[in-house]
């Protein structure tokens, strides 16, 4: 049987210490239609340089730092296969990490989105994070962080049908990315995948965990370069993302959540961080955005009204199976 091309789209930025290692691992997939192409967003380090000694991988450099939505949007145009993976420049990956997935993609035409099994780079007997576990942390603008949760428990081990997955490493059914758009641009870094996933989700595409699906993540590479950035998008589009895509009935019934984040998310940048005004600029920022999202907020909403139901499952429901 013929395989379909997979494109594995990776957004490099500055990872000049990160990078081989992540595309050394993707040359040993034991999946073989594939094409491999690197976004550089404009990277000033020796990235380029190792990219060059790769000839079998497409490498795209833009002119400036387009941030990851549309930098990976840049990405989507460029790739060529029927279904599109997005890794991050530090994830590794296993040999046959992509088998699965693509049986699913092949199997279920309503699956648009895989989310695979993210494994900390550290520690790998823990799950760095897993957005197959969705409960109010949703709200918080996550789809639910498992950085605690150890892979021997049997709820990580099933495969089904989650909100969403990480964007450092999903795998796309590239007509779902046609259809919807990519990632918000304005977003520029953070949330945009939730973003989108929600989207996608009111628009009928299921995502669904695959736990044979094995990467590995280091993670805060992006972040430790660029602190107040990170805090500023984080904060400023978490507040999009919940305007965006969330009824008053879900933020209401989820308020304790929010309000607790809030508290904490003040504490770390304010008073252990020490960026007061990064925190306010965000705040501003997101609640002045919010009026450029009427009609999407508008859209997201009607759809919502045919898929209440269902989401309510993702919320109060902590067994994959159910879902």
């Amino acid at each position: 049987m013929n395989q379909p091309l997979v494109s594995i789209l990776i957004l490099n930025w500055n990872g000049e210490d990160i990078i081989e290692e992540s595309l050394i691992s993707i040359l040993k997939t034991n999946y073989k239609n594939l094409e491999i192409i690197v976004v550089d967003n404009a990277s000033t380090d020796k990235s380029l340089d190792i990219l060059n000694r790769y000839p079998q991988i497409k490498v795209h450099k833009n002119q400036i730092n387009q941030g990851y939505a549309k930098g990976n949007n840049t990405g989507f145009s460029l790739c060529n296969g029927k279904y599109i993976a997005t890794l991050n420049n530090d994830i590794v990956v296993e040999p046959d990490w992509l088998n699965d997935p693509v049986k699913v993609l092949e199997s279920e035409e309503s699956v648009g989105i895989v989310s695979c099994r993210q494994m900390n780079s550290f520690n790998k007997n823990l799950i760095d994070t897993l957005y197959s576990y969705p409960t109010s942390h949703l709200l918080l603008g996550r789809f639910g962080d498992g950085q605690f949760f150890r892979p021997e428990n049997p709820l990580f081990n099933k495969s089904g049908y989650t909100l969403g997955a990480n964007g450092a490493s999903a795998i796309y059914r590239k007509r779902l990315l046609t259809e919807l758009g990519g990632f918000e641009e304005s977003f520029f870094a953070y949330h945009e995948e939730c973003d989108l996933h929600m989207r996608a989700f009111y628009a009928g595409w299921k995502c669904k965990y695959v736990p044979t699906s094995v990467v590995y993540h280091k993670g805060s590479h992006s972040f430790n370069k660029v602190k107040k950035n990170f805090y500023y998008y984080h904060e400023r589009n978490r507040i999009w993302f919940i305007y965006r895509n969330f009824p008053f009935s879900i933020i209401l019934k989820n308020l304790h959540w929010i309000i607790f984040r809030e508290i904490r998310t003040m504490i770390n940048i304010v008073f252990i961080r020490r960026f007061p005004f990064t925190y306010i600029r965000a705040r501003w920022d997101g609640f002045m955005g919010m009026s450029g999202f009427k009609s999407t907020r508008a859209s997201n909403l009607k759809s919502f009204r045919n898929k209440k139901n269902q989401l309510w499952v993702f919320f109060k429901n902590k067994k994959i199976e159910d879902f």
